[in-house]
């Protein structure tokens, strides 16, 4: 709620005058003082918690006045509403009048959208805001971030030399996760592939996760470690025990390792999950 604070003392030069009108009796009407009501409102809402609510009050105030701090607590709450849609829609108003906001607003603003765009598949729009951000914090972990847009967005050789200028010592472990991840899937894409495990390894160190583990399992079959990889894809699985996909894996990581009973059943599984798999139903016959 801290970032909350900070929006709504951003925005109260809007509502000062209305609110030093109404304290001293005089009859504030029209859209002011519908605005400062509406404000009031919304604030009130999202202060005890109640975002889904809260939205559309912001959403509201924003398209009376178009101002980017409306749109902002408005993109804000539908984040924390968990509302990905009008969280994109409330940000693509902001992005273009950023310049009105604050540094930490700017940079919130576009981290959102950054990481929001790629959940919609936006390439283009991940790559844009990390580039913006990276350019105005020149933080690390922007330029990482930056990188990887790069990369989601094309620009293979744009990535690899902003990878380049990072040391991975200087990254929380999240993000030196990331920092592997990237370096691991260039590594791969030249058919490096024992570069790639090496790098998927630190990143599982850094911060592990099923898909970490899946990945390292993906390498590991690419470099013959038929039994290794059913043990990366064992300990994604312990994580992510309902994902087709891992279990389609194992199933083919135990067969070629010479479990072919555990082979039939981890497939059944998975064709039991996802019952487009079960084109593959002969080779575990």
């Amino acid at each position: 709620m801290a970032f909350f604070f900070s929006l709504q003392a951003g925005s109260a030069a809007k509502t000062l005058i209305a609110a030093a009108l109404v304290g001293a009796g005089f009859t504030v009407s029209g859209q002011v003082a519908e605005d400062y009501a509406l404000r009031e409102r919304a604030y009130a809402l999202a202060g005890s918690g109640q975002c889904p609510a809260a939205v559309s009050a912001f959403t509201q105030l924003a398209r009376n006045g178009g101002d980017a701090r409306d749109w902002l607590a408005a993109a804000t709450c539908a984040i924390e509403a968990g509302d990905p849609a009008r969280a994109v829609e409330a940000l693509q108003q902001v992005l273009p009048q950023r310049h009105t906001l604050t540094i930490d607003e700017q940079l919130f603003a576009l981290r959102s959208y950054a990481y929001q765009a790629e959940a919609y598949g936006d390439w283009q729009g991940v790559h844009a805001s990390w580039s913006d951000a990276a350019a105005l914090s020149g933080e690390t972990r922007d330029r990482l971030m930056a990188a990887r847009g790069a990369r989601l967005a094309g620009q293979s050789e744009e990535a690899r030399r902003g990878l380049d200028g990072i040391q991975p010592a200087a990254l929380a472990p999240d993000f030196a996760a990331i920092y592997h991840d990237e370096r691991a899937h260039h590594a791969a894409a030249s058919g490096r592939y024992r570069e790639a495990l090496a790098h998927i390894d630190s990143a599982v160190i850094a911060q592990d996760a099923p898909f970490r583990r899946y990945q390292q399992g993906l390498y590991m079959v690419r470099l013959g470690l038929d039994r290794s990889a059913a043990h990366a894809f064992e300990l994604a699985l312990a994580s992510d025990p309902d994902n087709a996909n891992i279990l389609m894996s194992l199933a083919y990581a135990y067969r070629t390792a010479g479990n072919l009973a555990a082979a039939r059943e981890t497939y059944s599984r998975a064709a039991r999950i996802e019952p487009g798999m079960a084109r593959v139903a002969a080779d575990f016959l």
